[in-house]
Parts: structure tokens; C-alpha cells; sequence
């Protein structure tokens, strides 16, 4: 039981670590690249879009997206041992399954609902970019937070 927690105590400081490289690091290039269109999407369509922010809705988001990237961690940490390839490679392809459930999940509700098309094309966009990029963090950061077995023993 003890190992249980300590494991999922490992996971959460992992996503903690991800969230910060995701929101600080790769929030600066997501910045330069697609935040500006998103939000300009947005606010051609403030009827459907809450722009106006306060804490909570901050609190709110960012749980949400903590929890959507504790999800994907834990899927990496029981899956990786089943992939080949460096720890990078393994990464990517477990992140790059759920950006593709992610964009899918965009793309159903694009086509479902009569908000505009182009915010969920550049919500789309910008998992692209993020999804690659907290993948290559994770590959680098999981093995010095969880030590697995060298290539040569599986």
C-alpha cells in the first residue's frame, strides 16, 4: 500500500514538474504562435466564450488541465514498459495517442456546435504543438523521477 502512494506521489510531482515546463516554458512559444488567433477567436464570439476570467475560472482551468495531464502521465506509466525505443520515443507515442484523442474529441465538437470553427482549429493547433513538446519533457524527466530498467533487461 505504502509503495501504492509513493508511486502516485512520484506522478503528481512529475505533472507538477510537466504543468510547469507546459505553462511556463512551452506557454512562451504557444504564446508567439497561436494564442493571439485563439483568443482573437474568441472574442469575435464573446457569446459563447467567457474572456473575462476571474481566479476561480484560473483555479478551475488549470485543475482540469492538471488532471487531463495527470491522466495521460499515469497512461505513460503504465504503458511504457510495453514500448520500444528511447524513453523520448516511448513518450511520444503515448502523448501523441491522446493529442489524437484530444483533437478528435475538438473535432467532433467543431463539427456538433455552431461556435466558430476556427477557435477549435487553433484549439487543434495549439494541442499539437503542446502535446509533442510535454512528451519530450516527460521522456527526459520520468526515468530521473522513476529509474526504469535499462533497455538491455526488458
Amino acid at each position: 500500500m505504502m509503495a501504492g502512494i509513493y508511486v502516485w506521489m512520484k506522478l503528481i510531482l512529475l505533472c507538477a514538474l510537466l504543468n510547469l515546463i507546459r505553462y511556463y516554458v512551452i506557454g512562451f512559444i504557444e504564446g508567439l504562435v497561436v494564442m493571439g488567433p485563439l483568443w482573437a477567436a474568441m472574442e469575435e464570439s464573446i457569446s459563447y466564450f467567457n474572456t473575462d476570467f476571474q481566479t476561480i475560472d484560473w483555479v478551475t482551468s488549470y485543475t482540469y488541465n492538471f488532471v487531463m495531464w495527470l491522466a495521460v502521465t499515469f497512461a505513460f506509466h503504465k504503458t511504457y514498459l510495453s514500448l520500444q525505443g528511447h524513453m523520448v520515443i516511448r513518450s511520444l507515442k503515448v502523448y501523441l495517442f491522446f493529442f489524437v484523442v484530444f483533437a478528435s474529441v475538438s473535432a467532433i465538437y467543431m463539427n456538433h456546435y455552431n461556435h466558430p470553427k476556427d477557435f477549435y482549429l487553433y484549439n487543434i493547433l495549439d494541442a499539437a504543438l503542446v502535446f509533442p513538446l510535454v512528451a519530450l519533457a516527460n521522456g527526459y524527466l520520468y526515468p530521473l523521477l522513476f529509474r526504469p530498467k535499462p533497455d538491455f533487461l526488458e
